[in-house]
């Protein structure tokens, strides 16, 4: 690098100024992004997205880094956003409409329509919502869950039975669940979309899918279902870390949506060494992304919690009599 003494025609104010600049860009280029974290499961399918966000570099292009922590279940997922040891987490409405009734202001955005399905064990003879009656039922999710809310709504509806009673409910892990039900220790199971179809690829096959569940009870195709969850403190704080997030969510949803390629960036997290897996969790992914106004979304939650709560009261609300306002986030201005 030549010495300042060779540069003679330079005035000293155009030297500082140049030294400014070059200093500023050092700065700047030192300067670490801000992180977001990312709750995930290890068999969520929002870690397929997080792979995708990092791998094409979305995060970095929408002014974040994206840094994701593992969770060991959904009950430890909201503990730990709670407790702010992550930003993100992907829940339902519903637990957030009940944080904010008690006083926790969380946030939701929607993340997927996908919605998973009631599978049936070998040989069961199970036909109908009646035919539950005192058999082991496996439920994913916890007794707070929305798609169990749905299915126990219909099952009332159609069929006059209470299926949190009449049934011998077992909550578990969606892992546990299919395992239980492929061994005939479960007669039933209510799971993810991910892990019943890989129940149908194994030859299982659905009482009802949450989807047809929802349509019974006169709800849209695609209800409103998972999202990401998020303090609105945080929020609104680090505003422009969840506009690029959910930013770059879209983006990795939509590289998803029309590239083969980048599915098989992901699949060694799909678990899926099946190919007629693979195809058919493709497929009902592709599906799943759904988005609509979250004016529109907001109306359809409404809805689809005054449905829930005729049908089951509090119960099947998570105790709650009306959803508290403030529950999505608005849409970017």
């Amino acid at each position: 690098m030549p010495s300042l003494r060779y540069l003679p025609l330079l005035p000293r104010r155009s030297l500082l100024a140049a030294a400014g600049l070059a200093a500023a860009r050092a700065t700047c280029q030192a300067e670490p992004l801000p992180p977001v974290r990312l709750g995930v499961l290890a068999f969520g399918t929002v870690q397929w997205v997080a792979s995708i966000i990092r791998s094409h570099g979305l995060d970095r292009a929408h002014g974040f880094t994206l840094v994701t922590r593992k969770l060991a279940n959904n009950d430890g997922g909201k503990v730990a956003l709670l407790a702010g040891a992550v930003d993100i987490i992907v829940s339902d409405w519903l637990f957030v409409g009940a944080e904010r009734a008690h006083g926790f202001k969380l946030r939701f955005a929607p993340f997927s329509s996908a919605s998973g399905a009631l599978m049936l064990g070998r040989h069961t003879g199970i036909r109908t919502y009646k035919d539950l009656a005192h058999r082991r039922l496996g439920v994913a999710g916890g007794p707070f869950d929305k798609s169990w809310a749905i299915v126990r709504a219909a099952a009332l509806r159609q069929s006059g039975i209470d299926l949190s009673r009449a049934a011998d409910i077992v909550y578990a892990a969606p892992p546990l669940l299919s395992a239980k039900l492929e061994q005939g220790g479960l007669d039933a199971a209510l799971t993810y979309w991910n892990f019943a179809a890989a129940l149908e690829v194994a030859g299982l096959h659905p009482l009802v899918s949450v989807s047809a569940a929802a349509k019974a009870l006169g709800l849209p195709a695609h209800p409103p279902l998972i999202g990401y969850v998020f303090k609105e403190s945080w929020a609104e704080q680090q505003a422009p870390a969840i506009r690029g997030f959910l930013a770059a969510s879209a983006a990795a949803e939509a590289l998803l949506a029309r590239s083969d390629a980048a599915w098989s960036e992901i699949r060694p997290l799909m678990h899926a060494d099946d190919d007629r897996l693979f195809v058919l969790l493709r497929k009902r992914f592709r599906a799943g992304i759904v988005h609509v106004a979250p004016a529109v979304e907001e109306r359809a939650a409404e809805r689809l919690f005054a449905i829930l709560h005729a049908e089951g009261g509090a119960a099947a609300t998570g105790g709650l009599a009306s959803l508290p306002p403030g529950v999505f986030w608005p849409a970017p201005s």
